[in-house]
C-alpha cells in the first residue's frame, strides 16, 4: 500500500514538473546561456562605447566558414543598436574564439634558448631587433625576434612561398613586429602565398603586433599573402597601400588604416575582432569576404567604395560607417547580428542583398543616403530603420522582415515611395510600417504608390 502511494506521488510530481523541465530545456536550462556560436564560450565580453557588450546579447552565427550561417538564433538587444550607432574603438573587439582580453600578453615560458637557437639556425634569415638600411629580398624561412624596421628610402621585397615567423622576447614585452618606414613589396603567388605568422602554434591573437607602415607614401604592394595571429595584421598610417588576395585570420584587427589611400581586391578576413577598420581614408574595396568576425568592416570619416563583397556571419554587425561618403553597390550582407549601420553618412546604397540578419537590416541616422534597388528581406527584427527623414528609399524589395519592414524611429517624415512590399494587398502594407499611425510621436512614412511586382535588383557577389 505504501509503495503504491509512493508511486502515485512520484507520477503526479513528474507530471507537474514536466512542463517546467521542457521549458528549461528550450531556454538552455541545463547548459546555461548559449554562447555566441554552438559550442562557444558564453561568458566573454567585448567593448563597444562605454558599455560592455555581453556575449549573451549577441546572436549565434557562422564561425570559421566562408559560407553563410543558418538564420541567426535570436535578435540582438536594442541596447546593442545604440552602442553600434556610437561605436568607438573597434580595435578593442576581441575575436570570438579568443580566450584573452585586451592588454593580455602571452608568457614566453617554455620557449627555451636551445629551441630558439635551433629555429634561428634553420632559417634563411634571422633577425633580432634589426634595422634594414639597404634594399633586401626575403625568401624561404625568416625568423624575427622583437622587431625589424625597414628604414626610409629602403625597399623590402618578400618573394612567393616565404614564411615569416615572429617571436617576442621579454625586452619587447612579448610582442614582435615588422615596421615599414620605406617600402614593402610582398609578391606571393596563388599557388605559393607569403605567410606572416607567429612562432606560437595555437595562433592566439595578439602574439605579435603585425605589419606597421607609417608615413610610407610609396606604392606598397601586398599580394597573395596570409597574416595570422597578430594584434593588427596590417596597421598603416599616412601611407599608400594596395592589397590583393590578402587573408587575415585570428587577428584582433585584420587591417587598420588611417589617413591612407588604399585599393583592396580579394581580401578575406575571418575570426577577427574587426576585419577592416578605416579612419580618414580613401578606400576602394572589391571582391572581399568578411566572415565569422565580431565586426566585419568599420569606417569613420572615410570615402568608401564597396562592391562585390560578402559580409556573412559577423555576430555584432557586418558594417558600421560614421561620417563617411559611401558608394555601397552589389554586396551581400547576410546572417550577421546587424546588417548596416550608417551614421551621418552620404551617398548611395544600391543593388545589395540584406537578408537574414538577427536584428536590423539597415539603420540610418543623420544620413543623406539614397537607398535604391536593394533586396531587404527576412531580417529578424526590422528591414529598414531610420531615425530621421534625410534619406530616401525607392525601387527596393522590402518585405518579409520579422516585426516591421520599415521603422521610423524619428519625428520627421520619411519617403519610401515606389518599393515592393511583397505579395500582400496594398491595404495591408501599412501594418508592416511603424510610424505615426502606430505612435503619434513618430513621423509619417510615405509609401504609396507601391511597386506592383518585385523588381529584379540584385546579382549576387
Amino acid at each position: 500500500m505504501g509503495k503504491l502511494f509512493t508511486n502515485r506521488v512520484s507520477s503526479t510530481l513528474f507530471l507537474l514538473l514536466l512542463p517546467i523541465l521542457l521549458s528549461g530545456c528550450a531556454k538552455g536550462f541545463f547548459g546555461g546561456e548559449k554562447g555566441l556560436f554552438p559550442g562557444g564560450g558564453g561568458g566573454e565580453t567585448v567593448a563597444a562605447d562605454t558599455t560592455k557588450i555581453s556575449a549573451k546579447d549577441l546572436p549565434a552565427t557562422a564561425l570559421n566558414r566562408e559560407t553563410c550561417a543558418p538564420f541567426p538564433a535570436s535578435p540582438i538587444k536594442d541596447t546593442i543598436l545604440s552602442q553600434l550607432i556610437n561605436l568607438q574603438n573597434p580595435e578593442d573587439l576581441m575575436p570570438i574564439s579568443s580566450p584573452k582580453q585586451p592588454g593580455s600578453t602571452r608568457s614566453n615560458k617554455g620557449t627555451g634558448v636551445s629551441k630558439s637557437e635551433k629555429e634561428n639556425r634553420s632559417a634563411d634569415f634571422s633577425y633580432h631587433d634589426a634595422v634594414l638600411t639597404e634594399d633586401t629580398v626575403w625568401h624561404g624561412t625568416v625568423v624575427v625576434e622583437d622587431a625589424v624596421t625597414v628604414a626610409a628610402q629602403t625597399t623590402l621585397v618578400v618573394e612567393s612561398g616565404t614564411v615569416v615567423k615572429f617571436r617576442g622576447t621579454a625586452e619587447a614585452n612579448g610582442k614582435s613586429s615588422l615596421m615599414v618606414l620605406g617600402r614593402l613589396v610582398v609578391k606571393g603567388a596563388d599557388h605559393s602565398p607569403v605567410i606572416f605568422s607567429t612562432m606560437n602554434p595555437d595562433l592566439s591573437d595578439g602574439d605579435w603586433l603585425g605589419i606597421v607602415l607609417t608615413g610610407s607614401g610609396k606604392k606598397n604592394l601586398i599580394e597573395n599573402c596570409r597574416v595570422e595571429g597578430a594584434v593588427t595584421g596590417i596597421d598603416a598610417s599616412f601611407s599608400t597601400v594596395t592589397m590583393k588576395n590578402v587573408v587575415f585570420t585570428k587577428c584582433r584587427s585584420g587591417a587598420r588604416l588611417q589617413n591612407t589611400l588604399t585599393v583592396i581586391d580579394g581580401l578575406k578576413a575571418g575570426e577577427c575582432g574587426a576585419g577592416l577598420i578605416l579612419y580618414d581614408c580613401e578606400a576602394d574595396v572589391r571582391d572581399a569576404n568578411f566572415f565569422g568576425n565580431r565586426l566585419g568592416l568599420f569606417a569613420s570619416r572615410t570615402s568608401l567604395s564597396l562592391a562585390q563583397t560578402r559580409l556573412c556571419g559577423n555576430n555584432l554587425s557586418a558594417l558600421v560607417a560614421q561620417k563617411c561618403r559611401i558608394d555601397i553597390n552589389n554586396n551581400s550582407f547576410s546572417a550577421n547580428g546587424n546588417g548596416l549601420t550608417l551614421v551621418e553618412c552620404e551617398g548611395s546604397l544600391s543593388a545589395n542583398r540584406v537578408a537574414r540578419n538577427a536584428s536590423y537590416g539597415v539603420v540610418l541616422k543623420g544620413s543623406r543616403v539614397k537607398i535604391n534597388g536593394n533586396d531587404i528581406e527576412e531580417n529578424a527584427k526590422v528591414g529598414l530603420r531610420t531615425e530621421d527623414g534625410q534619406g530616401v528609399a525607392w525601387g527596393n524589395a522590402l518585405f518579409d522582415n520579422g516585426e516591421y519592414d520599415l521603422y521610423n524611429g524619428g519625428t520627421e517624415e520619411f519617403r519610401a515611395i515606389g518599393n515592393w512590399w511583397g505579395d500582400s494587398p496594398t491595404t495591408s502594407i501599412a501594418s508592416r510600417i511603424y510610424d505615426r499611425s502606430v505612435d503619434g510621436s513618430r513621423g509619417r512614412v510615405l509609401f504609396f504608390p507601391p511597386l506592383q511586382k518585385r523588381p529584379n535588383n540584385v546579382s549576387q557577389p
